[in-house]
């Protein structure tokens, strides 16, 4: 299986190499977590390696995630202007016309509070997709209708071998059933918890899922530096390997 780096050397040690390609996964986490964060690497590391990117956006405007992630030494502004990255503002767009026209192949207007219609948002040429954030979508719709669709645009998106990073609030998480875990190749979970260790509220993510990959239970204690997301070392009861 072909592998791409999350922007995090640690975390991909411990992928087997990073992120499955091709493939779709869910963040999900608390505030203060570090879930954009993770995009913005991913994203950073993405482009270096000559990725085509795009970032669909319901909350944070381009301007403040470029800003955000300069500040956090990646900058993004050159792949914005050599149009290797394009960043979404989903709200904008919708504040500015109940849909929006997508060029030649796509003339007609669309609705973009559909997520089956998010596919469409994105050029032929895209490698690499973070939505930040689908727990913006999941308000006001069913649980059942959030998941069907969510099982299309993942579907659409697999199939046309881009790699996705969903991203998702950890309060939309719960109050869809976290039916987002079961449609996407694999899960990062985010959270702040007491380090048992150091009584100290710390930052820990865990991995209950990741296709194809083997990978462990234990929590993994990580640190939001000037520098981005860092892995540290955490010495805790070790499990058993789980594939």
């Amino acid at each position: 299986m072909n592998r791409l780096s999350s922007g995090i050397p640690l975390l991909d040690k411990k992928l087997q190499g990073g992120y499955p390609e091709g493939e779709a996964l869910l963040i999900t986490g608390e505030p203060g977590t570090g879930k954009t964060i993770f995009g913005i690497q991913f994203l950073h590391s993405a482009c270096l390696n000559g990725k085509k990117c795009v970032m669909l956006a319901t909350e944070e405007t381009p301007e403040k995630i470029l800003v955000h992630a300069k500040i956090l030494g990646f900058d993004l502004a050159p792949y914005i202007v050599n149009k290797q990255l394009s960043i979404m503002h989903l709200l904008e767009m919708r504040a500015a016309d109940s849909g929006v026209s997508i060029g030649e192949n796509h003339p007609l207007p669309i609705n973009i509070d559909d997520l089956n219609n998010f596919s469409h948002l994105i050029a032929d040429d895209i490698e690499i997709v973070v939505i930040d954030n689908m727990g913006t979508c999941s308000i006001g719709m069913e649980l059942r209708t959030f998941r069907d669709k969510l099982e299309t645009l993942l579907y659409l998106l697999s199939k046309q071998k881009r790699t996705s990073i969903i991203i998702m609030d950890d309060t939309a998480h719960e109050y869809t059933h976290r039916v987002a875990e079961y449609s996407t190749y694999g899960t990062i979970r985010l959270k702040v918890k007491e380090n048992p260790y150091t009584g100290k509220m710390e930052r820990f993510m865990y991995v209950p899922k990741m296709r194809g990959t083997r990978i462990s239970l234990d929590l993994i204690n990580y640190d939001i530096s000037d520098e981005g997301i860092a892995l540290l070392a955490f010495h805790g009861k070790k499990d058993k390997p789980n594939c």
